[in-house]
């Protein structure tokens, strides 16, 4: 392997939400609608699937795009059209068998490899469609499809579709030592509206009776008219009228 075999290439990365706590059957047919929306999706906006470089898992799909598929289709025609696949494909559906997906779009450094694809670019497109906003932004709102542009796609493409700026929301993705900004998209949605907030961490303070001091008295106190105390892990004595016992 040489530093020529690494070549920088558009790639796509989907992944399909609650596909794990599926049951068999239900995986199955996951599998088979999204390659169906996959396919009818890039041909109808004009990309040429066939040639694409895949690899899939159980719930998505890791693609690398030859050279000749325009970014723009991609970013542009191909989010509209799966978007409206899933529209398409939800519209009888209970919310709870509803497909919905994250998708990322990224242009980095990849090159085949014995399982799949190696290089810088593989792995951030998967750090993009599997990040924490990108699952929140799913998971609070009632859109099919979150699309994870990064900033190389946002900033050298954006300009040349159909997309408004403004219907992006610049966030910052976070995953170990990954750290880059991104821009969401929901479509026919506004994400602007959607709390993006990472959840508040657990209260861990001690409670009142830990943190008083050496006089603190955890848990309960009973006392009775017989002068019999009942009680669990009592510091610093206790007081019965006048006396200190």
């Amino acid at each position: 392997m040489t530093l020529d075999d690494f070549r920088r290439q558009l790639l796509l990365s989907v992944d399909v939400r609650g596909y794990g706590r599926s049951g068999d059957v239900r995986q199955h047919e996951i599998q088979r609608l999204l390659s169906e929306m996959l396919d009818a999706a890039a041909g109808r906006a004009g990309l040429d699937r066939a040639g694409w470089q895949r690899q899939p898992a159980g719930d998505g799909e890791l693609s690398v795009l030859p050279a000749g598929e325009p970014e723009v289709r991609l970013v542009d025609d191909f989010v509209r059209e799966l978007a409206a696949e899933l529209r398409f494909r939800n519209r009888d559906e209970l919310p709870a068998d509803r497909m919905r997906m994250r998708v990322a779009v990224h242009h980095g450094v990849v090159r085949a490899s014995t399982m799949g694809f190696a290089g810088k670019g593989v792995v951030e497109v998967s750090r993009l469609a599997d990040s924490a906003v990108a699952h929140l932004a799913l998971d609070r709102s009632d859109a099919d499809l979150v699309v994870v542009l990064s900033r190389r796609i946002f900033e050298d493409t954006v300009e040349h579709t159909s997309l408004e700026p403004a219907r992006l929301r610049r966030v910052t993705v976070e995953h170990k030592e990954f750290r880059e900004a991104a821009w969401l998209l929901l479509p026919g949605r506004d994400i602007h509206a959607v709390d993006l907030d990472p959840p508040a961490e657990p209260d861990t303070a001690p409670d009142d009776g830990a943190s008083a001091g050496s006089g603190a008295v955890r848990n309960s106190v009973q006392v009775n008219h017989g002068n019999v105390v009942q009680a669990r892990d009592i510091h610093g004595g206790v007081v019965m009228g006048d006396r200190k016992r």
